[in-house]
Order: C-alpha cells, then sequence, then structure tokens
C-alpha cells in the first residue's frame, strides 16, 4: 500500500561566509555543484522528499542562512523553528573553525530541546590547503556531542549520508512525539502547535 502519511522537518544551515552552505544545499537538493561563489541575502529556501531507511518518505525543508554579521540576528526566528541544525565550517579556513563555538553557542540558546545539531568540515576536496584537520572537527564534535562529518560539494563525499542521517533521525523524533498511527494525508511535523491560552483577563 502506498504510504498516504507525509512527514515533514525543518532545517537550519549555520556558518560564516563563503564555508559552502548554499554549495552543500545545492549538491543534495539538485544534485549539481557550483563552481562559482553565490552569496545568500538574507534566506533561501529549499525542499525535497527523501524515503528513509524504513522505505517510508520525510519532506525536509531547509533554510539556507547568510552567515554575514547583519544576518545572524535574523537566524534567531529560524533556529527557533529549526527541527535540525548544520553547523558548516570550511577546512581551509582557521577563523571559519574557530567561530563555530560561537554558532554551536547561539544555536543552543535559541532552538527547542533535543535539536539535533550536525557540525560539517566542508572542502575537503581541497585537502592540499588544508588548515583544519580531521583531527580537530572530531574533537570539537566530541565535546559538544554532535555528529560530525567531512564533506566535499564537488565530488559530493558524505553530502547524502548527512542529509541521509538527519532524515532518519527526525523521523524517530517524530515518531516518538506523535505515535505510529496519525490520519492518512496529514501533514506531521516535529514541532506541534501548542492550543491557545485563554487570556485570564
Amino acid at each position: 500500500m502506498e504510504e498516504k502519511k507525509i512527514y515533514e522537518g525543518k532545517l537550519i544551515t549555520l556558518g560564516d561566509s563563503e564555508v559552502g552552505k548554499t554549495c552543500l544545499i545545492y549538491r543534495f537538493f539538485e544534485e549539481t555543484f557550483i563552481s562559482s561563489y553565490l552569496s545568500t541575502i538574507g534566506f533561501d529556501l529549499k525542499k525535497k522528499t527523501v524515503r528513509l531507511d524504513n522505505g517510508r518518505k520525510i519532506k525536509l525543508v531547509i533554510y539556507d542562512t547568510a552567515g554575514q554579521e547583519r544576518f545572524k540576528s535574523l537566524s534567531v526566528n529560524y533556529i527557533k523553528k529549526a527541527d535540525g541544525i548544520l553547523i558548516v565550517y570550511d577546512i581551509t579556513n582557521k577563523q571559519s573553525f574557530i567561530n563555530v563555538e560561537n554558532w554551536i553557542k547561539n544555536a543552543r540558546e535559541d532552538m527547542r530541546k533535543n535539536v539535533p545539531i550536525y557540525l560539517i568540515g566542508n572542502k575537503i576536496d581541497l585537502e592540499d590547503q588544508r588548515v583544519i584537520t580531521k583531527e580537530n572537527g572530531e574533537n570539537l564534535s566530541a565535546q559538544y556531542k554532535l555528529k560530525f562529518y567531512e564533506t566535499s560539494c564537488k565530488d559530493g563525499t558524505n553530502i547524502d549520508k548527512c542529509f541521509q542521517d538527519m532524515a532518519n533521525e527526525l523521523y524517530n523524533i517524530i515518531q516518538q512525539k506523535i505515535g505510529n498511527n496519525p490520519k492518512e494525508d496529514e501533514v506531521i511535523k516535529i514541532e506541534k502547535k501548542d492550543k491557545k491560552r485563554k487570556k485570564c483577563c
């Protein structure tokens, strides 16, 4: 029988400018590599339905954020709504790695409880320019208890795995919250709207 239940999870990318957040998304959602640098102005939105390990499907809705300082305050509203967070740094850019801790702390201040965060060291195709070792990334992810991936948007290394793992984790979170028997054709989201509180006066 065709699966009629529609599961949905919202993701957000965080990280400095030029670390490859947009390229990461295009590689997964459009299955293409952007060779020229595209600067995201504000936010961009992409959607893709992913088949899970159990054969079911989930729609991933991802907000690609700008890393510029003037847009950081705008990220707060998206972090509050996010079901999963991808924090990206560039293995050839030391400062982008140093800034990861700020991105983690900012995310944890504003996100909902138990939202998974993945740490991504991008551009591993530029191995000859690497300044941040894989061990550096592993140690930082262990410190903050995050899942860690090294990726390449150019050759696709670990891109699908990262998003597939996130999709499966979000589905498991949904199942824990709403159970296995939602209504057919209902869009099932992780963040369920709270009932409106009656005003006391």
